[in-house]
C-alpha cells in the first residue's frame, strides 16, 4: 500500500488553497513531493483539472526555465496562476532528487540529491508520473474524468508510454514542444541533422566547405562548446567538410555512441555538466525506443493538441509536422498541430528556453480549457 502524506497549506493569493502531498514511489526508495493548487471563488465541489509534466532537466514544481529573469520563468507555476483564476485545480510535481527550483550553483548544492538522481531511469519517470495522476484522479476535490494532461518535451514520449500501457486515460493531451516521432529517431536527428546544421553556422564565407579553419575560430560560444562536444570530434581529417561527409561522419560517431551506450550497466550514473543526472537506464531509453510518439497513441479517443516551433533545437516543428504528416497508420484522434513560426522550444525567441510568449501562452490555455 502506497504511503500518502497530506498537509494543507492555505495561502489566498491567486489560489484558494494549495494542497501539498509527499506520496511514497512504487519502487520505496524514496518520495514524490508536489502540490495541488485550487481555485478561488469557484464554488464547486470537484474540480477540473490540469496536470502539469516537464521534460528533459532537473526540476522543480515550478519548471524553472526562462531567460527573461522575471517570475514568467517559472513557467509552471506562472500557468497555475493563470489556470486556477479560470477555475481548474492545477497539478505540479518535483522530480526525484529535487527540492527547490535549481537556479545557480547555490541551489544546486541544497537542493539536488545526486545519490537518489543515479537510481532515476525509463520505468522510474513513467511510475513517478503516474503516481502523482492516481493521487489527482482519486482525490476527493478533483473530478477524476476531467484531467488535462500538459506536457513539455520529453513528457510527451513519456505520457505517450503510460497511455500505451493504458496505465492512464486523461480527458485530453495538450503537447508544448512535444515529439511525433520515436525517441531513438529524434536522438539521431540531434546526434547527426542538428550536428550538421550547427557545424554550418561556423561556415562563415558561406561556400558550402566548413574548414578547420573556420571550426577553431567559431568554437568557442557554439552549440557545441556549450553541450560539451569535444573540439577534436568536429576537426577534419582532409581539413575541410563538405555537408555530406560531415554526415557520414557524424553518422559514424553516433553509431559508436549507440553501441557503447546500450553496452553500458543500466545501473552506472549518467553524467552531465559535471552533475549525476540520472542512469544509464534513463539515456539507453532514448537509443531504444523506435516506436513512434503517435503509434503509442493510436487508440487514445481524447483530442491531442501540439505547439511546435519552427526555430525549435529540440524537436523541430517542421520535421514534427512532416512525420505527423507522412504517418499513414489510423489514430482515433488525429492530433491539432500548431506549427509556430519564428519560436523556439518553449514557444519563444530563443531556440530553447522560455518564458512562452503571452499571446501564445494564451493560446495553449485555451486549448488546455477547450480539451476538457
Amino acid at each position: 500500500m502506497i504511503l500518502v502524506l497530506i498537509s494543507l497549506i492555505s495561502f489566498w493569493n491567486v489560489y484558494g488553497f494549495s494542497e501539498e502531498f509527499d506520496l511514497r514511489t512504487l519502487d520505496g526508495r524514496t518520495s514524490i513531493q508536489g502540490q495541488i493548487d485550487f481555485p478561488e471563488n469557484c464554488s464547486r465541489q470537484r474540480y477540473k483539472a490540469v496536470f502539469l509534466v516537464g521534460g528533459t532537466g532537473l526540476y522543480y514544481r515550478n519548471m524553472y526555465l526562462g531567460l527573461s529573469g522575471t517570475k514568467l520563468d517559472f513557467i509552471f507555476k506562472d500557468l497555475s496562476e493563470i489556470l486556477t483564476d479560470k477555475c481548474v485545480a492545477v497539478v505540479r510535481y518535483d522530480y526525484r532528487g529535487v527540492t527547490c527550483d535549481l537556479v545557480d550553483d547555490d541551489t544546486i548544492k541544497a537542493c539536488l540529491d545526486q545519490e537518489v538522481r543515479k537510481e532515476v531511469d525509463g520505468e522510474t519517470l513513467l511510475e513517478d508520473i503516474q503516481l502523482v495522476y492516481d493521487h489527482a484522479k482519486n482525490h476527493r476535490r478533483i473530478n477524476g474524468k476531467k484531467i488535462v494532461v500538459h506536457a513539455y518535451s520529453e513528457g510527451s514520449l513519456n505520457i505517450s508510454r503510460l497511455i500505451k500501457r493504458k496505465k492512464m486515460n486523461p480527458r485530453g493531451l495538450v503537447f508544448v514542444g512535444g515529439v511525433t516521432e520515436s525517441a531513438a529517431s529524434l536522438l539521431q536527428w540531434q546526434f547527426v541533422g542538428r550536428s550538421v546544421d550547427q557545424a554550418f553556422t561556423m561556415d562563415t564565407n558561406g561556400n558550402g566547405i566548413l574548414s578547420n579553419f573556420e571550426i577553431l575560430a567559431g568554437y568557442q560560444g557554439s552549440f557545441f562548446e556549450k553541450n560539451e562536444i569535444p573540439l577534436l570530434m568536429l576537426m577534419s581529417p582532409s581539413g575541410i567538410w563538405n555537408r555530406f561527409a560531415l554526415e557520414q561522419s557524424f553518422n559514424l560517431q553516433h553509431t559508436i555512441v549507440a553501441k557503447s551506450v546500450l553496452a553500458t550497466p543500466s545501473h552506472f550514473p549518467y553524467r552531465h555538466n559535471d552533475l549525476v543526472y540520472a542512469s544509464m537506464g534513463w539515456w539507453q531509453t532514448w537509443f531504444a525506443d523506435s516506436e513512434p510518439v503517435v503509434k503509442k497513441l493510436a487508440n487514445y479517443s481524447g483530442p491531442i493538441t501540439y505547439f511546435n516551433g519552427t526555430l525549435d533545437t529540440q524537436a523541430p516543428g517542421r520535421r514534427q509536422l512532416n512525420f505527423l504528416k507522412n504517418y499513414t497508420p489510423r489514430m482515433k484522434s488525429t492530433p491539432r498541430f500548431n506549427l509556430v513560426e519564428g519560436k523556439g522550444h518553449l514557444l519563444s525567441d530563443h531556440p530553447e528556453f522560455g518564458p512562452l510568449d503571452l499571446d501564445l501562452k494564451e493560446k495553449v490555455i485555451n486549448a488546455i480549457l477547450k480539451s476538457f
